[in-house]
């Protein structure tokens, strides 16, 4: 009898087994075609936006009228889908760049050969990341050992370059602090190693908020640094002295907003700054040769003129921002679940990104590859990095790799290099596959 009861129990355990992994494989099904199905809806969510607007628009008598085949016109970089050349391999993982804390953003030199990152235990990190590409098993614990790690008065939550400005980058990268405050640092980069130190500004650099986010200019050493109390300070910055430990700020403008810049970039002439306030239904674009002339470009027009009643409805926020590389176009990302890809000039939306999660309380984060034909963004479901060919629109592969919500990304307009850096710890570098 015992022998029998034993048999039952074990073809019971076996069967319950059995039906677990049945009910496992539709779990998984059914929470595809939700996504789906969440898709589907998002997408149709748009037209029906658009429908509202033509519809709102064809009452009203004394309005323009819009000119649909000049919207639905694709841009000729968009005609053909990507060419399938983009970083997705995770070629280098680094552990511990600051220690037991979070990463919260990075970037990469102008010649890709420095990493910098910033994180929550007030440190900004710079190492000379291709050394983890060294055959050996302690290559990229060598290069977290070696980074160098200067101390800032709060979490490091934005960072930036110097970009290329007469041929060559000023040696200096520039932070954002949660405190409000602006660290700016000088390095050197040679066979031995980087090295680097804070500077003393000419003149203190705080804002009343955090600060949300920062840009420097692609042809001149012009920094833009944007807060939380709705200001936009922009200030030249001159060629650091690394034997006083100094550097000479100018301020050139102080620009006072609405409300709160969520994010800001400057444009790849150099020739506008473009900012997002939150609460508006339009981007500002600041003319840096025009005493920062405003233009705005309402984000509730799908072509060039107005569609009437619905010009100051604001349906989400721009968290994020980026150039393309040919200067031709903006990626947004919203925290409506929503991606964005408008001309640069006239606001003209070309193409809406779905397939991700983002909602107003996540970190939507946006970055074009080096050939302008994809597009690399985080979604808040889990820690991949989405990759949409731009050309159709869609989703062509999900990067995975980290356990965690993906917090920053960085894509070089040199090379085909992406870093991201998740609420894992870690600091991933993904290049193209050889």
């Amino acid at each position: 009898m015992d022998l029998l009861g034993d048999l039952g129990a074990a073809d019971q355990l076996t069967s319950a087994r059995a039906e677990n992994a049945v009910l496992t494989r539709k779990v998984k099904e059914l929470s595809q075609k939700v996504k789906e199905l969440t898709v589907e809806n998002q997408t149709l969510l748009a037209e029906v936006e658009i429908y509202r607007k033509e519809g709102a628009f064809a009452s009203t008598s004394n309005c323009t009228v819009v000119d649909v085949t000049d919207v639905d016109e694709t841009p000729e970089e968009f005609l053909k889908s990507g060419n399938g050349v983009y970083p997705s391999d995770p070629a280098v993982t680094l552990q511990e760049l600051h220690l037991s804390s979070n990463p919260l953003c990075c970037a990469l030199h102008p010649d890709d050969t420095i990493l910098a990152t910033g994180g929550a235990d007030f440190s900004l990190s710079l190492c000379q990341w291709g050394g983890a590409l060294a055959p050996t098993p302690d290559a990229a614990s060598n290069v977290t050992k070696n980074a160098i790690r200067l101390r800032c008065s709060s979490p490091v939550i934005n960072l930036g370059f110097s970009q290329q400005s007469m041929g060559k980058a000023l040696p200096v990268v520039a932070a954002g602090c949660m405190d409000g405050s602006i660290v700016i640092a000088g390095y050197g980069n040679d066979v031995s190693g980087v090295s680097g130190m804070l500077l003393k500004p000419s003149i203190d650099i705080k804002f009343a908020k955090y600060a949300k986010g920062l840009a420097w200019s692609p042809i001149a050493p012009i920094l833009a640094a944007a807060s939380a109390d709705g200001t936009i300070l922009v200030m030249n910055v001159s060629q650091p002295d690394m034997e006083t430990g100094s550097v000479t700020v100018e301020m050139l403008q102080k620009l006072h907003l609405s409300g709160t810049v969520e994010s800001i970039c400057f444009s790849k002439d150099g020739q506008n700054l473009i900012c997002y306030t939150r609460d508006t239904p339009y981007l500002s674009f600041f003319n840096v040769e025009n005493e920062f002339e405003l233009t705005k470009i309402n984000l509730n027009k799908t072509g060039g003129s107005a569609v009437g009643g619905f010009e100051d409805h604001v349906s989400f926020a721009v968290m994020d921002m980026s150039a393309s590389p040919n200067g031709k176009f903006l990626a947004l990302a919203t925290d409506a679940s929503r991606n964005i890809v408008i001309d640069a000039k006239t606001g003209k939306q070309i193409r809406n990104l779905y397939g991700h999660t983002n909602d107003g309380f996540s970190n939507p984060k946006i970055a074009w590859s080096s050939s302008g034909q994809y597009i690399f963004g985080n979604t808040q479901e889990d820690g991949s990095i989405c990759v949409w060919d731009v050309a159709s629109a869609t989703i062509v592969k999900r990067l995975e790799g980290h356990a965690n919500p993906i917090r920053a990304l960085y894509a070089s307009s040199l090379t085909d290099t992406l870093v991201s850096t998740s609420f894992d710890k870690q600091v991933k570098i993904w290049l193209s596959p050889m």
